[in-house]
């Protein structure tokens, strides 16, 4: 078979007929599809990813036997470094019964109660919530904060530390089986 029977269009096109039709415009457009897809697939997996993981991280939660739980406030807080939430009181709905960063904080079966390390004065305030009161701030009603204070009852279980924060208690609970730790409805961002 000789190349002079074929019809000019069967013919394999050389190299240089490839970059004279095709022109140089295409392969600068060309590699710069291939460099991005090869730098942004792996940015949106990874960013998939560690979506998926701190989205199942974050929503965790402890039930408490007071009819509150223990969770974090967001998957992601836009206020804070990191965009770390913080584990705050919840209503069972995923409502927070307080948006503040907390430190003894006090659990018992029928109270939560503790001190917030947000100043409203030099001290910070003291805080109690019963689900038939709601939240009472010591600043506001001293009296009956103590009230629900007093009939609060034994405190915490068996920790023997005194003062504890929101992050550290639930992490100290979703560990013991006694809790009923799972996923509860969490606002996905907050600030």
């Amino acid at each position: 078979m000789e190349w002079k029977l074929l019809r000019p269009s069967l013919r394999r096109p050389d190299a240089q007929q490839i970059l004279m039709n095709s022109g140089w415009k295409d392969h600068g457009t060309r590699a710069l599809a291939a460099l991005a897809g090869i730098i942004l697939v792996p940015c949106v997996i990874l960013a998939l990813w560690i979506v998926f993981v701190l989205n199942a991280k974050y929503r965790t939660c402890v039930q408490l036997e007071n009819g509150a739980n223990l969770g974090y406030e967001a998957v992601f807080d836009l206020s804070r470094p990191y965009l770390k939430p913080i584990a705050v009181p919840r209503l069972v709905d995923g409502t927070p019964i307080l948006r503040d960063l907390l430190w003894s904080i006090k659990v018992t079966q029928t109270t939560i109660y503790g001190l917030s390390l947000e100043p409203v004065d030099e001290r910070g305030y003291q805080f109690a919530w019963r689900g038939d009161v709601g939240l009472v701030l010591e600043s506001e009603s001293p009296a009956e904060y103590e009230r629900l204070v007093a009939e609060a009852g034994h405190a915490n279980w068996d920790i023997e530390i005194n003062n504890v924060g929101t992050q550290w208690l639930i992490t100290e609970l979703i560990e013991r089986p006694e809790f009923d730790a799972g996923l509860c409805p969490t606002s996905l961002i907050t600030w």
